[in-house]
């Protein structure tokens, strides 16, 4: 026969006119439908243009070229792939896209971050690309380079494949080795076949350019509020849960430091601001006024502060110049300028311009220059600031602790000293009555002494006998005191431990100022950004609106998302939730 006509083809008869098993039809089919996999069909039926808004093929199909909506792609029950030929304009397609060809080969970035359309993005950004299909590691180095006087300059951190995080169409660079600076333009540098897709067709490669600003958002207190430290225009009335003190231009680079005896609070704001409340004590809120204050105030009217910490009964700040200031109690010289006077009001320590980081303890205090210097001054009980000095040495200026790659410190109240470098090690030193150096054991080191492992993070910090942290990979680690549940593994109270033990998770942030340590009451955020505590309760320093005296022997959230810094202080906490809006 040369044509049939057909409403319905059936191969097993049920269609006008009916075929039987088997039947062999040739020359010229025309039919509306059929059934079956028509896997043998030829002819217009197969090869004809489709127009459609959603497609799904099992089976081979064959096609010259169509105009689809969206493509689904299924493998047939013998495991034998759909097979297209050319599609143009299809704007999204299902599978991984492993077999595809022509245009949509092409490893195309969708979106970076930070975003090129923002030239400004905060400096606690995370930087990677999204791309248009799944990719895997190649080759290579990625770097972020300063940018002096518009061309790339000097690398501040480089990237092998093995330093990023890939996820399907998606991936991360590493956590920073240290914070961005404020106002500071970067270059991302990503190479040719830094990223590969499965058929080892690479990416071209790309660099782009962002400018660092303050990370701002609203700042919250809680707990102890004697002195109205807390902010919030009281005295003495304790609050057991986050509670907003007004603005919404805070910034992270309020939370440097170690955490316990401050009977005040400091912090700066995105314009270069720097604000003070507390106890007027020792000169500790640098005003002419007397009595507490428990409202935020203004120092002064300079608008260059650029990073902030505060000790027990005094402050210390990096401006945007590079000097170092510090006022208030200074009986031991944890101001640094080689006197033992109290100061009611910011005094230069020294006259150099490359502080970059300064870090205030209990009495002590420490800073990284921009050479990866560390010093240190203040209270040396128990060789705490391992300058080669004998115990209780102290210090009015700063000494050097040696090396060139240090990244941050944080001092316990009670004469341990923690600090990273650049390389992920962790050291420790001072006092260690119950392990909290994590080095295994209860003896005292006046010198560094290097805590296992290479991938600790920036997130560290110390409270009186209790030490907190992060590595790279996410995971949360505690030591030292246990005595009211405060290590967060869900132990007996009284259970020390002299060596770093896993806290459960995987997603905790390796975010300076991220973690808080405290003698009772630690905190820490995770990347989703929740905010989770444990240990005591005593004056509702959880912030969980429990009944004073409850306590945590394991992490427990605390209401709210977005929440990116955290500090302990005499009972007391502030916490920041960010508003990255560029």
């Amino acid at each position: 026969m040369s044509t049939i006509k057909v409403t319905n083809l059936s191969g097993r008869g049920g269609a006008s006119p009916n075929l039987p098993d088997g039947a062999n039809v040739t020359g010229v089919l025309t039919a509306t439908s059929f059934v079956g996999s028509g896997a043998n069909l030829t002819g217009l039926a197969n090869t004809d243009f489709i127009n459609a808004e959603q497609l799904t093929v099992v089976g081979v199909v064959t096609a010259g070229t169509g105009n689809i909506g969206n493509v689904n792609l299924t493998k047939s029950a013998a495991g034998a792939g759909a097979t297209v030929g050319s599609f143009t304009g299809v704007t999204t397609y299902y599978g991984d896209g492993s077999g595809l060809t022509g245009v949509g080969e092409t490893v195309a970035p969708w979106h970076y971050n930070p975003n090129v359309n923002a030239p400004k993005a905060p400096v606690t950004t995370g930087i990677g690309l999204t791309f248009n299909k799944k990719i895997a590691s190649g080759s290579g180095t990625a770097t972020l380079k300063i940018v002096n006087a518009g061309a790339a300059g000097t690398t501040i951190q480089s990237w092998g494949v093995s330093s990023a995080t890939y996820n399907v169409t998606q991936f991360t660079l590493g956590a920073l080795v240290s914070n961005l600076t404020v106002n500071e333009t970067y270059q991302v540098d990503i190479p040719a076949g830094y990223v590969v897709d499965s058929n080892e067709t690479s990416y071209v490669g790309t660099a782009w350019t962002f400018t660092a600003q303050p990370a701002a958002g609203l700042l919250f207190t809680w707990g102890y509020d004697n002195d109205g430290m807390l902010g919030k225009n009281t005295s003495n009335n304790n609050v057991s849960s986050p509670t907003q003190i007004p603005g919404t231009i805070w910034s992270t680079n309020s939370f440097f430091g170690s955490d316990g005896g401050a009977k005040f609070m400091t912090a700066t704001k995105t314009d270069g601001t720097l604000w003070v409340w507390g106890s007027k004590d020792y000169g500790a809120l640098a005003q002419p006024s007397p009595g507490h204050i428990s409202s935020p105030i203004q120092i002064g009217t300079d608008t260059n502060w650029a990073q902030s910490s505060f000790g027990q009964f005094f402050g210390t700040v990096v401006k945007t110049n590079g000097t170092l200031w510090s006022w208030g109690k200074n009986e031991i010289g944890q101001l640094g300028d080689n006197s033992a006077v109290h100061k009611s009001s910011p005094v230069q320590v020294g006259s150099d311009t490359t502080w970059k980081e300064v870090y205030a303890g209990d009495k002590s205090t420490g800073a990284i220059k921009t050479d990866g210097t560390l010093w240190v001054w203040g209270n040396n009980e128990f060789g705490m600031l391992s300058a080669g000095l004998a115990g209780d040495a102290h210090r009015s200026s700063p000494v050097q602790i040696p090396g060139t790659t240090w990244r941050n410190i944080t001092f316990g109240n009670k004469g341990a000293t923690l600090a990273t470098k650049t390389d992920g090690t962790l050291w420790g030193w001072g006092r260690n009555n119950y392990g909290q150096l994590g080095l295994n054991s209860r003896t005292e080191y006046s010198s560094p002494i290097q805590i296992p492992g290479t991938t600790w993070s920036a997130a560290i910090n110390m409270g009186n006998y209790l030490s907190i942290a992060t590595k790279t990979d996410g995971t949360l680690w505690s030591w030292g005191y246990g005595g009211a549940g405060q290590l967060g593994h869900n132990l007996p109270y009284n259970s020390h431990k002299s060596s770093p033990t896993q806290i459960p998770g995987t997603a905790w942030s390796t975010l300076q100022g991220s973690v808080a340590s405290s003698s009772y009451a630690p905190k820490a955020i995770r990347t989703d950004g929740t905010l989770w505590v444990w240990g005591h309760n005593q004056y509702g320093e959880l912030g969980l609106s429990q009944p004073e005296g409850t306590q945590y022997s394991s992490p427990v959230q605390v209401p709210g998302t977005q929440w990116s810094r955290v500090r302990n202080l005499n009972n007391a906490a502030m916490a920041l939730q960010l508003d990255e809006t560029p």
